[in-house]
């Protein structure tokens, strides 16, 4: 896997604001999707786990498509509805105690989520990705 330093994408960096202020809408979405009586904490997790992957939303994220992101799979630079599991890799970090606070803190210093880094994956603008054919 080469380093975030060596691969040069054709994208400019998303802004941390924005990709918190997305992750905190994909949060909402889950604790709505949790207050379904008896199954709603599955419907929940499974967004949380998902949420990048879903086809139905084109590879999006509610909280994505509101601020214009997505989620990538390298080296193919296509969208994460073709690649499950990396969504599922990003998500289980997200959910996991003690994990997702170093992966927020490895996101503020070093702009990339240490799950994007394990996923080999990249947030990116819509339109970049659209932009470039894929």
């Amino acid at each position: 896997m080469e380093t975030e330093e060596n691969q040069k994408l054709p994208w400019e960096k998303v802004s941390l604001g924005e990709r918190i202020l997305a992750g905190l809408i994909d949060i909402i979405v889950a604790a709505l999707l949790s207050l379904f009586p008896k199954i709603g904490w599955m419907f929940g997790l499974i967004y949380l786990l998902a949420k990048d992957s879903f086809s139905f939303l084109d590879g999006q994220s509610f909280g994505k498509k509101l601020f214009n992101l997505r989620t990538i799979a390298l080296p193919h630079h296509s969208s994460l509805s073709g690649w499950p599991e990396k969504s599922i890799i990003r998500g289980l970090v997200l959910i996991i105690p003690i994990l997702n606070l170093f992966d927020l803190y490895y996101l503020i210093i070093h702009k990339v989520r240490i799950a994007d880094r394990w996923a080999e994956t990249r947030v990116i603008r819509n339109q970049d990705w659209e932009e470039s054919g894929s």
